[in-house]
């Protein structure tokens, strides 16, 4: 049976207005689904749920006076755990910093409440937010709704887990090199990794570089649109270009037939899986009839591979150098990796892979004058199992172990290419939306990625193209196996 919880955030945002039910009502479904199969799942690490259920209680009293409700009124939501809420640790999974307590809400969190949502607590992440999966020593590991043996990536793996079940209609992401788009891709659900300053960042101690990008995370591209509507907003973030949340309402379907679309599998340089490129090339084929026209070809992204990897390494050096240096193993063997890289680097290196991201940039803009849309899968390779993590994270601390703390072997970067880190140096914004199921059963996505700034559009676009798909078996949404996952909740308890 359907529960309200299973219901589009826009549904019930829709329903919370009409007063056909009460954000107690909501919040209280909500719990139950947490209570249900968080701990089989462990999306969910620290709640808030006495200062949720207060809320949910005013929120009810302001539908029930008539006020103006803003366009998340009385929704629960679920915070990313990096993000800062006030008298709450902002651990990151790290222990060295599980005593970091927020004195205030960071700029999203503020615009999120200011919206009307309902926190009702943290989600998982990996550790330093940077892992295979959802792990870390603070909080454990999050397992993926439709196979809890495989990974659910992240590092908004707790954000994604806790939407495909369910648990909550919208949760909040961050992405550097994938970490909205993978998980939505991974977990069945939609996300938006914004152009730089749609969604003010004021916890980024690089504020001028605009790889790290918070955005929504949710069930259909339209409830995405929902959310970031109530994460837009002031906030001091110099890519900041003030888009509203009426702006961001009132973008409705566009038109596709007039679309010139670009598609690529691989980029031209991606070690993208035979099965996952057949099931592209099979979702392709069956929406390439909607548009104007669709051409096969990879953008013009240059060295853009090299340049990431050049400059992912500089913003975490305020934070983890010293550590580093003192003790190599003391941060986590991911940020051994590559800090390794960042002080085998010159400055040259750094330079060049700055000048090649301004190249890439204006040849970006070039090449969206003859596409307004590119679209490419969602990930490159079927999921990792924990397994497979496990043997991984050993050859990697291995790896660690054999080299200096400024030692690296450049060559290894070559096969490092992937779909979602290509195009976080560009600003471009990417929509991820749900296509089905892919090569081995688990859920399948679709990036669609626009031009610098044109978030508006690129919604405009993706609202067409899921009510286009609307009926198709091979887009629709696949639903994980909740009773399975009530079972092996019980069973953990």
């Amino acid at each position: 049976m359907t529960e309200l919880c299973d219901l589009p955030a826009t549904t019930l945002r829709r329903m919370i207005g009409d007063k056909r039910i009460s954000p107690i009502d909501l919040l209280d479904s909500c719990v139950a689904r947490i209570d249900a199969v968080n701990p089989a799942l462990n999306a969910f690490v620290v709640m808030c749920l006495e200062e949720a259920r207060r809320d949910a209680a005013a929120k009810a009293d302001q539908v029930a006076k008539g006020d103006a409700l803003p366009p998340l009124h009385g929704l629960p939501v679920g915070m990313k755990e990096s993000y800062h809420l006030k008298g709450m640790a902002t651990t990151q999974g790290f222990p060295p910093w599980k005593d970091r307590i927020a004195e205030q809400d960071d700029c999203t969190t503020a615009a999120i409440r200011a919206a009307g949502a309902v926190i009702v607590g943290k989600t998982n992440i990996p550790e330093l937010l940077q892992g295979m999966t959802s792990k870390n020593r603070l909080f454990g590991l999050t397992r993926n709704a439709y196979d809890t043996n495989v990974s659910c990536l992240g590092s908004s793996g707790g954000s994604a887990v806790a939407v495909s079940a369910s648990m909550v209609p919208l949760a909040s992401g961050s992405d550097t090199g994938g970490s909205i788009r993978g998980p939505a891709a991974a977990n069945g659900i939609c996300g938006m990794r914004p152009s730089p300053g749609v969604v003010p960042h004021d916890d980024h101690i690089h504020a001028f570089n605009p790889t790290s990008i918070r955005g929504p995370m949710a069930r259909t591209v339209a409830d995405t649109q929902l959310f970031l509507a109530g994460m837009v907003g002031g906030g001091p973030d110099p890519y900041d270009h003030s888009v509203t949340p009426e702006e961001v309402l009132k973008v409705r379907a566009g038109d596709l037939s007039s679309l010139r679309v670009a598609v690529s599998t691989d980029l031209g340089f991606v070690n993208v899986n035979d099965d996952i490129r057949a099931a592209f090339e099979a979702k392709i084929e069956r929406i390439e009839g909607l548009f104007k026209s669709v051409t096969r070809c990879d953008p013009p992204l240059g060295e853009i591979n090299r340049a990431y990897w050049t400059l992912r390494p500089m913003k975490f050096i305020p934070g983890l150098a010293e550590m580093y240096k003192q003790d190599p193993p003391s941060v986590t063997e991911y940020k051994r990796l590559d800090l390794r890289r960042a002080y085998a680097q010159s400055v040259e290196d750094v330079a060049w892979a700055q000048a090649e991201q301004t190249r890439t940039f204006r040849r970006l803009q070039d090449f969206y004058k003859d596409y307004d849309l590119m679209i490419v899968p969602g990930h490159q390779s079927p999921l990792p199992t924990l397994a497979e993590i496990d043997a991984r994270e050993k050859a990697m601390a291995e790896e660690n172990d054999r080299f200096g703390i400024d030692e690296y072997d450049f060559a290894v970067d070559e096969g490092r290419g992937t779909i979602n880190g290509a195009f976080t140096l560009t600003g471009a914004p990417v929509v991820t939306m749900t296509a089905g199921r892919g090569p081995t059963g688990m859920p399948f996505g679709l990036n669609l990625i626009g031009a610098y700034k044109s978030d508006l559009d690129l919604l405009s676009f993706g609202l067409a193209l899921e009510q286009m798909t609307a009926d198709d078996a091979a887009f629709g949404r696949i639903l994980p196996d909740l009773a399975a996952l009530e079972s092996q909740s019980a069973a953990a308890d």
